[in-house]
């Protein structure tokens, strides 16, 4: 069954149990959650369980311990790996299905655009790094699941699939983010990036972010779901079909768009 959640922060930073009263009122089925965005006390690391049943029945589709793996300041890295264990400690406990992370850049912050991202020695690199931390994840019984974008190391589905193929972990699991594969020379080609990534690894998929987009002057700009270019209606048909059991997560949908977005997808899942 696929089930509908949303990044927690989106929706504002709160209480654990207002952040559940919010996510249920729009009719999520659960959350991504990145702790010192969306909660606004401290958060218990030592007493994982009892948010469990403060979110229930919300699931938490993912921890997000997001992080840059080939930041040129290495203190910055190995902080990055520190929290992303301290994450993978408490997955199991607070019932999330993984953790996850991008690959980063060489540029540090932000994390744009540089050609050095792109080289083979560089995805080395982060497939060294989610090595180890996928190592870590078997040890507590979850799973670290690693997510593209254009400007990044792994820059398309291919470089994901070197990866797996490089750690071959069952403890490995795959965010897909349409969104984060696009710039204005392939936009057009977002269902080809999603059939390659079906094809490619399409029993290691967990997630789906869900974004829509337009563009402005040459600019790739985020829009509510169903207000812009990313054709939906053949993105959730072969969802359905090739992934009954992913979860579609709403990221950077806000304010107003939320309720139609959910509206707007609920209904292309529904449609017989």
């Amino acid at each position: 069954m696929i089930e509908l959640g949303i990044r927690a922060h989106d929706l504002g930073r709160m209480s654990a149990i207002d952040l559940r009263k919010e996510a249920l009122q729009y009719g999520f089925s659960g959350i991504q959650l990145v702790i010192p965005k969306a909660l606004s006390d401290p958060f218990d690391y030592q007493s994982p369980e009892k948010y469990r049943h403060i979110f229930s029945p919300l699931k938490i589709m993912m921890l997000g311990a997001y992080f840059n793996p080939v930041d040129p300041d290495f203190d910055k890295v190995t902080l990055g790996i520190h929290n992303f264990k301290k994450h993978l400690q408490i997955a199991k406990g607070l019932g999330a299905l993984c953790v996850g992370s991008e690959t980063g850049s060489l540029m540090g912050t932000p994390w744009g655009y540089v050609p050095e991202n792109h080289r083979p020695e560089t995805l080395a690199r982060v497939i060294d790094i989610f090595h180890e931390l996928v190592l870590f994840a078997e040890k507590h019984d979850t799973y670290v699941a690693v997510e593209g974008a254009y400007n990044h190391v792994a820059y398309d589905p291919q470089q994901i699939k070197i990866m797996l193929d490089a750690i071959q972990h069952p403890r490995l699991r795959v965010v897909v983010d349409l969104f984060n594969f696009l710039h204005p020379g392939n936009h057009q080609e977002h269902l080809a990036l999603l059939d390659r990534s079906l094809s490619l690894f399409q029993e290691k998929i967990i997630i789906l972010h869900l974004k829509d987009y337009q563009i402005e002057n040459g600019v790739i700009t985020q829009v509510g779901l169903g207000k812009g270019l990313m054709n939906y209606p053949s993105i959730i048909s072969r969802i359905k079909r090739k992934l009954p059991h992913v979860h579609l997560i709403f990221e950077g949908v806000k304010d107003d768009d939320i309720a139609s977005s959910f509206q707007y997808i609920s209904q292309l899942i529904n449609k017989e």
